[in-house]
């Protein structure tokens, strides 16, 4: 929140310096005087954390002690890149995006449709971003598609942001047809030791089972389920109607496959990252065992409910892979986050 010093705090300064300079003991008491905006506060609040994650997307890396202030340290900061071993608990990411620098030219993260969404106690609030790498390459610009998932504590007047979630949508047919086994880092077990966190942690496990209840999921309009791939983005009562998860994956299975789960202030709302464990049948021969990326943010309603209001889920690239796939033949895989090209 904002302060500032009033003309009356301002008098007391001069007062203050009066006294001191003929030698005065009297102390005189300081008050800020606070500038408040009660009409708005709830569109005061998103307002500031869309600068807040807009202005996130232009640090290499992530504030972890902001983050274990703002939540159970014992579950602590989590960021989900886009690489598959691209799982960083309780410390910054050593590598946030998939490319830094072209020819150790610097790369712009540019927001395309960024959303975000507050709990019903304010205290925790979400963004969810369909965001572009743009790199200069050869005279041009290319561009990397980006989903963005973040999640913020309301934590002493500001938002500190405890998940991360970045992701590359891809097509799932293909993918799957060639998905051999389990893919990526497995995500660390670390719940918070509070029951609702437990009862948040089965309402993630009820949401993602295939035969699982889907009132789960709320419907509010905000309310929205990614899939991963990319065309599959679940808004409002879609969460309930549309495609299942295990349908977008044609899974017979989906559990969680080690999960971490932080408490926002008031216990109303749990932030959950997590690895999925999936049984597929896709392709040719026995079934397969994958496993996906996701984050959740669920929340306790006022029917004694918990369900869950957003949630991304997605599966790991490499970014030599990324960058073929977007950027062409005239560019080499990432070293350190530079990618050198060749040009014509």
């Amino acid at each position: 929140m904002r302060r500032v010093i009033s003309l009356a705090a301002l008098a007391a300064l001069a007062a203050l310096a009066a006294c001191t300079s003929t030698g005065g003991t009297r102390r005189v008491g300081l008050v800020d005087s606070v500038v408040t905006d009660t009409s708005d506060s709830r569109g005061r609040l998103e307002r500031e954390l869309q600068d807040e994650v807009r202005s996130s997307y232009t640090k290499l890396s992530l504030d972890a002690a902001a983050a274990a202030a703002a939540i159970d340290p014992s579950v602590g900061l989590v960021a989900i890149g886009v690489g598959p071993s691209d799982v960083s608990v309780g410390l910054g990411p050593g590598t946030r995006w998939p490319v830094t620098t072209v020819d150790f030219r610097p790369i712009e993260i540019v927001s395309r449709a960024l959303e975000v969404h507050l709990s019903a106690d304010e205290t925790v609030g979400w963004s969810f971003d369909v965001a572009t790498l743009e790199l200069p390459v050869c005279g041009r610009t290319a561009t990397i598609p980006l989903r963005i998932f973040q999640v913020y504590v309301r934590d002493s007047e500001r938002w500190s942001l405890v998940t991360e979630h970045l992701a590359y949508p891809q097509a799932m047919g293909r993918w799957l047809d060639a998905a051999v086994g389990p893919d990526g880092t497995r995500m660390p077990e670390a719940i918070e030791r509070q029951p609702e966190a437990q009862a948040a942690r089965a309402a993630i496990a009820e949401a993602i089972a295939p035969d699982g209840d889907r009132t789960i999921w709320d419907a509010a309009p905000e309310a929205l389920a990614v899939w991963p791939d990319a065309t599959q983005v679940l808004r409002g009562g879609a969460t309930r109607t549309g495609p299942t998860l295990a349908a977008s994956l044609d899974a017979s299975t989906v559990s969680l496959d080690g999960v971490r789960i932080g408490l926002g202030p008031g216990r109303a709302v749990a932030i959950a990252s997590a690895t999925l464990a999936a049984r597929t049948e896709r392709g040719a021969g026995d079934p397969v065992e994958l496993r996906f990326r996701a984050t959740f943010v669920v929340e306790h309603a006022v029917d004694g409910a918990w369900r869950v209001r957003a949630a991304m889920v997605s599966v790991p690239v490499t970014a030599g892979a990324l960058v073929g796939r977007t950027v062409g033949v005239t560019a080499g895989p990432p070293t350190g986050g530079n990618v050198t090209t060749t040009c014509r």
